[in-house]
């Protein structure tokens, strides 16, 4: 029976259930075209980069995979979030390439799924077509960039823009259930990524609003006095106040800053913010500004009251987030611009964008000062942070920056006269046109041309920070050993501990080897330089033989960077300076290792003595070459001031190998001793007979600083002493 068979009551619904089927159409296809171009994105990126984010969610979601635990390095976790759980059935898969990819691909599809929650949100204050704008616009933003990479935002988007439509339809249509779902909705948030507690805020805002507003507190308020009114805001303060206070005792970072960093939490928010509208394109972020003030009569329409104060309260909220975040980490961390905290307000920017485009109804000063204001964030933000270092993870609104900087070849000044002029003409055409001011034969096209140019935007402003990201994972691709899983493939099944040393000088380099092989279980250091996440130790010299304890229980050691390690040779990769050998149970024993020398041959003097560089050689195993006399070479040879003279004093000693009491392997009695004078552009050897037993070698040289010896040729400010080596004559 066709729809023109039918009775005319089931017609007709046959009707409408076609015509809402042929509204998904351009949405669906809209979701299907973006998620396919994130997926080819992810597929193009070769190898993790940020870490250690990506490093401990992989842990977690491994261990998860194995044993139903949350785990690092075979250490128990608590719960962080719910996307290593999300993410664990993957690493079923093998080799790792395979699991990799199809996270990759999944979390593309997962985080353009925001398009269904923002456009039902925008459904609630707008028509179809402008609701269909706000949607793609949503998943459209620089933030889509995040898909490929294994952190939190790509499950974190979709669920905040599910919370906020959930919330503004509760506010609007209050019951249990709606208020219900909302709330519930939050708790999925935070589930998913703790930032997203900020969703609570736009709720209490929201609700604060509806109780307002109830014919309870109307009548109530019906009989106020003016001091009655006074009282009660000034209670309302106060509540706030201790509200702040009370959060302050149960966060850290929340007390830190608040009381010891006030003016940096408005320096660092105004930075995410800026970055924020620049990523969105300017107008956006003034619309969702502007918006909040749309006159009274305007929020008597369905749906407007509600995303009007949900919209403050996320503002309010995510914005509080983002300066308490930025200004913690200047003080513990870095100095970051963290607009990766304020994306989720991308789908209330669009949507108030589609909301004045539509309607017309910001008023003019409110359109004024929220011009004014993003200007104002956007001339303080300090963009060299995205040109100077592209692509700049925490914020990817600074994309369309390096692209005017890095393809056109804008120098920074000129980029930000047009940022300035955009901000104008930005404002001045949301006077033009989402205002009450603008005239009523404007055709429709010049809102529509507007619409698509902020979509253009920020498809450009999305396509090269996947670029971006894409050439740093390249990169870093280009310099891993291959193949990459070269150890897995050698281990076979079996498990395996790493113990290195000078690992902080490459630390990115572990971390992808750690990823790559998932037969590592374990990250040892014999010099204190292992890097995280998880627990990482260094083990104790247990005989002078060079057995360390404690037994790793693992099938095998990669013994890297210049450590030797006695034992069945399985595999080595020359690429990655590393060796993999079969332990059959027993505990590691060391043949050789050296401390206190970095990758490119120096040694450095560090607190609390930095006039002072030491180095050190342990010899364990004495077969095979191990005794005879040792060669240790000091060169300066790179570093030629005219006319200086360095400090450089070096002396060496050597003796039988003891266990210290530090348990690590000191000199128990000195057999030889010498010392050098090394001046600069030249090299000096020293030659000493080793003992017949397990033997140390020690070195100790004063240090220069380049930066201040020869500023105009040398900024390098590391106390050196100097490029040192050994070897054994036998």
């Amino acid at each position: 029976m066709t729809a023109a068979d039918a009775p005319a009551p089931l017609a007709g619904a046959v009707t409408l259930s076609r015509s809402r089927i042929e509204r998904l159409v351009p949405l669906v296809g809209a979701f299907l075209l973006l998620s396919t171009v994130y997926a080819w994105q992810a597929w193009r990126r070769e190898t993790p980069t940020i870490f250690s984010d990506e490093l401990e969610t992989t842990q977690l979601a491994r261990a998860i995979a194995e044993t139903g635990h949350a785990a690092r390095r075979g250490d128990p976790y608590g719960f962080t979030s719910l996307v290593p759980w999300l993410t664990a059935p993957f690493w079923w898969l093998h080799p790792v390439a395979h699991a990799y990819g199809a996270i990759k691909t999944v979390q593309a599809f997962v985080m353009a799924a925001a398009v269904f929650p923002a456009y039902l949100l925008a459904r609630l204050v707008l028509p179809y077509g402008w609701a269909l704008f706000a949607a793609v616009a949503t998943i459209a933003a620089p933030a889509l960039s995040y898909a490929p990479i294994l952190v939190e935002e790509p499950w974190a988007y979709p669920a905040a823009t599910l919370a906020l439509w959930l919330m503004v339809r509760a506010i609007d249509r209050p019951s249990k259930l709606s208020l219900g779902l909302a709330a519930g909705a939050c708790v999925l948030g935070v589930l998913v990524r703790s930032q997203l507690v900020a969703l609570f805020g736009a709720l209490l805002a929201g609700l604060l609003v509806l109780g307002w507003r109830s014919a309870w507190m109307r009548r109530y308020r019906a009989r106020w006095t003016t001091w009655d009114a006074v009282g009660f805001w000034t209670l309302a303060v106060g509540a706030l106040i201790a509200a702040v206070a009370f959060l302050g005792h149960r966060s850290g970072e929340w007390e830190t800053t608040t009381s010891l960093w006030k003016g940096r939490m408005v320096e660092y928010g105004s930075w995410a913010g800026g970055a924020f509208a620049i990523g969105i394109g300017m107008l956006p972020a003034i619309a969702l500004l502007a918006v909040l003030a749309v006159p009274r009569w305007e929020r008597e329409r369905p749906g407007v009251r509600a995303f009007v104060a949900v919209s403050a309260g996320a503002v309010a909220s995510f914005g509080w987030y983002a300066a308490i975040k930025g200004a913690y980490l200047s003080t513990t961390f870095s100095s970051l611009v963290v607009e990766r905290n304020l994306v989720y307000l991308a789908p209330l920017a669009f949507v108030a964008t589609a909301y004045l485009l539509h309607r017309a109804v910001a008023p003019a000063w409110a359109v004024v000062v929220s011009g004014l204001a993003v200007l104002g964030l956007i001339v303080w933000t300090p963009i060299d942070r995205g040109l100077d270092n592209f692509p700049y993870y925490e914020a990817h609104g600074f994309a369309i920056l390096a692209l005017a900087n890095r393809e056109w070849h804008w120098p920074r000044d000129r980029i930000e006269t047009a940022l300035v002029v955009l901000t104008l003409v930005s404002t001045a055409l949301l006077l033009m046109v989402g205002t009450r001011l603008r005239p009523a034969r404007l055709a429709i096209a010049v809102p529509v041309a507007i619409a698509v140019a902020v979509l253009g935007w920020n498809l450009t402003a999305e396509t090269y920070a996947s670029i971006g990201e894409h050439d740093f994972s390249s990169r870093v691709a280009a310099n891993l050993p291959q193949p990459k899983d070269w150890v897995d493939e050698a281990a076979r099944g079996g498990t395996t501990v790493v113990l290195g040393q000078r690992m902080n000088d490459n630390p990115l380099g572990f971390a992808s080897t750690e990823f790559w092989n998932r037969s590592i279980v374990k990250v040892w250091s014999v010099d204190g330089t292992g890097p995280g996440p998880g627990h990482t130790l260094t083990p104790d010299l247990k005989d002078v033989d060079g057995t360390q304890w404690p037994n790793p229980e693992t099938d095998f050691v990669l013994a890297a960077n210049g450590v030797s390690v006695a034992g069945p040779l399985v595999a080595s990769n020359a690429a990655a300076n590393a060796t993999l050998v079969r332990l059959d149970g027993r505990p590691i024993r060391l043949r050789a290792n050296q401390t206190g020398i970095t990758a490119d041959g120096w040694t450095i003097g560090i607190a609390p003595d930095p006039s002072v560089a030491h180095a050190a050689y342990n010899r364990f195993d004495v077969s095979q070459g191990g005794t005879g006399r040792l060669l240790v070479f000091f060169s300066r040879g790179v570093f030629c001031p005219k006319g200086v003279h360095l400090p450089g004093v070096a002396r060496v000693r050597i003796g039988p190998i003891v266990r210290g009491p530090d348990k690590e392997p000191a000199i128990g009695r000195v057999t030889g001793s010498a010392t050098t004078y090394v001046p600069a552009c030249a090299t000096r050897p020293v030659l000493l007979r080793t003992p017949k037993v397990p033997w140390r070698a020690e070195v100790a040289i004063q240090t220069f600083v380049p930066k201040d010896v020869d500023p105009k040729h040398s900024s390098d400010a590391r106390a050196l002493g100097a490029q040192v080596g050994f070897s054994i004559q036998p």
